[in-house]
C-alpha cells in the first residue's frame, strides 16, 4: 500500500474509533451536546461521497469512494486536512486555507468550497488539499490577534514544503487562502513554505511591515489578489496592508467586467467563491495555470463604497479600524509578551534568505518603504 492510501486509511479508522467512543458516551448519558455535535460531524467525515465516472464501456457512472484525509483531530475546535481528487496524479494542485470561524464541526462547508474550486479549475487534471491544521479564531477578539497565524503558519510551511513528496512530478501548487487563512498563509511564506501561485481573497493584512509581495513571496511566485465590493475585513487592514493595493501584485476582478455585475455578483467579505461568479473563474484559472484569461480591476475603497453626494464609507472604516488596531497593538504587550515570528527566531533580525531578509530588516528597525496611494495602476 502506498503512503498516501495508507494514511487515508489511517485517519478513517481513527475516526471510526471516535465513533465509537462517542457514541457509547452518548448511549450511556455520560455525553452531553458537544459529544452529540462531535458525534455528527464524525459520522459525516465518515460518509462516502459519491462522484462521476466511467465505466468499461464510457458510460458515465456513479461511484461511491471513502473520503481522504492526510490529518484529522477530534479533539477540541478540531482540525482536518481533506484531499479532493488523485492527489498523485493530479497536473494541478490547490491548498485551501480557511479563515475565522472554522472548526471540524464546520469543516464541511469548507470542503465544498475546495470542491467549487477543484470543479473551477478542471476536476480531471486537479486536486485541492483543504488544510484546517490550526486553531482557527472563533471570534473578532480572537481574529484581533496574531497568535493563531503564528502558531499554525509553521505548520503551513512544512505541509506545503510536505507536498512536493506526496503529489505528481511536475505538479503546480497554488495556495488559496480567505480572510484570517491569508495571516496564517503569509506566515507560512516567511517561514518558508512554498508554492508556485498565491492567491489571497479578503484579506486584513498579513502584518504591519509587509506592504509589497515581494516582502513575503519568494521569486518566481506570483501573488493574485481579489477584494471584492463592499469587503470591511480588507478595508480595516487590522493586520497589515491591504495586498489589493501591494504593487506587484495581480489584483483580480470579482465581478464581470463585461456582464457589469448582471451576472452572479461578489459583494462583501463572504463571496468571493460564489459558483459562476468571475471571483471563482479567476482563482480557477490561476490554479489550472491559465493567467492569459485572468481579468483584473484598480477600483478603490473609495469607488467601492461610494454613497451619495460622493462621499463614500469605505475610507472612513479604514482611518477607524487603523487607530483601534493601533491602540490594540499597543495594549496587547502589557497583556502578555508577543510572540515573534519563528524564522525571525531562527535566523536574526535583519538575516535569512529569500525575501525574509528584506522583511527581517524592516521588522528589526521599524522601517517600511512608503505606500502607493489606492487608484488606478499607472
Amino acid at each position: 500500500m502506498d503512503e498516501l492510501a495508507e494514511r487515508y486509511r489511517a485517519n478513517l479508522e481513527l475516526l471510526e474509533a471516535a465513533r465509537v467512543r462517542l457514541q457509547a458516551a452518548v448511549d450511556s448519558g455520560t455525553g452531553g451536546d458537544a459529544e452529540r455535535r462531535r458525534l455528527a460531524t464524525v459520522k459525516e467525515l465518515l460518509t462516502p461521497v459519491t462522484e462521476s465516472a466511467l465505466d468499461a464501456e464510457g458510460n458515465v457512472v456513479a461511484v461511491q469512494r471513502p473520503r481522504q484525509f492526510l490529518k484529522v483531530d477530534v479533539g477540541g475546535q478540531g482540525r482536518a486536512v481533506e484531499v479532493l481528487g488523485d492527489l498523485q496524479h493530479a497536473k494541478n494542485v490547490a491548498v485551501l486555507v480557511p479563515g475565522m470561524g472554522n472548526s471540524l464541526d464546520t469543516f464541511r462547508g469548507q470542503s465544498d468550497r475546495g470542491d467549487l474550486i477543484r470543479q473551477e479549475a478542471g476536476p480531471s487534471e486537479t486536486a485541492v488539499v483543504v488544510w484546517l491544521d490550526y486553531d482557527s479564531p472563533q471570534g473578532l477578539m480572537q481574529a484581533a490577534s496574531k497568535n493563531a497565524a503564528l502558531e499554525g503558519g509553521p505548520r503551513l510551511a512544512e505541509f506545503l514544503n510536505e507536498l512536493d513528496g506526496l503529489k505528481a512530478d511536475g505538479a503546480e501548487v497554488t495556495a488559496v487562502a480567505h480572510s484570517y487563512g491569508t495571516d496564517v498563509l503569509g506566515q507560512a511564506l516567511l517561514d518558508g513554505g512554498r508554492a508556485k501561485r498565491v492567491v489571497m481573497t479578503g484579506s486584513p493584512g498579513i502584518t504591519k511591515y509587509v506592504d509589497e509581495a515581494a516582502d513575503f513571496v519568494q521569486p518566481p511566485t506570483r501573488l493574485y489578489v481579489e477584494r471584492a465590493p463592499g469587503d470591511y475585513v480588507a478595508y480595516s487592514e487590522w493586520h497589515g496592508p491591504d495586498p489589493a493595493t501591494f504593487p506587484d501584485a495581480i489584483r483580480m476582478a470579482t465581478n464581470d467586467p463585461i456582464a457589469n455585475d448582471e451576472a452572479v455578483s461578489v459583494h462583501w467579505h463572504n463571496e468571493y467563491y460564489r459558483p459562476n461568479s468571475e471571483a471563482l473563474r479567476n482563482i480557477g484559472r490561476v490554479v489550472r495555470g491559465d493567467l492569459a484569461s485572468i481579468t483584473t480591476t484598480d477600483t478603490s475603497r473609495s469607488a467601492e463604497t461610494k454613497l451619495i453626494l460622493g462621499t463614500s464609507w469605505g475610507g472612513p472604516l479604514n482611518a477607524v479600524a487603523g487607530a483601534a488596531s493601533k491602540v490594540y497593538d499597543g495594549l496587547v504587550p502589557l497583556t502578555k509578551p508577543s510572540h515573534p515570528s519563528p524564522r525571525a527566531t531562527a535566523s536574526g533580525a535583519g538575516e535569512g534568505t529569500g525575501t525574509g531578509g528584506r522583511a527581517g530588516a524592516a521588522r528589526a528597525t521599524g522601517v517600511t518603504r512608503g505606500r502607493r496611494a489606492e487608484g488606478p495602476r499607472r
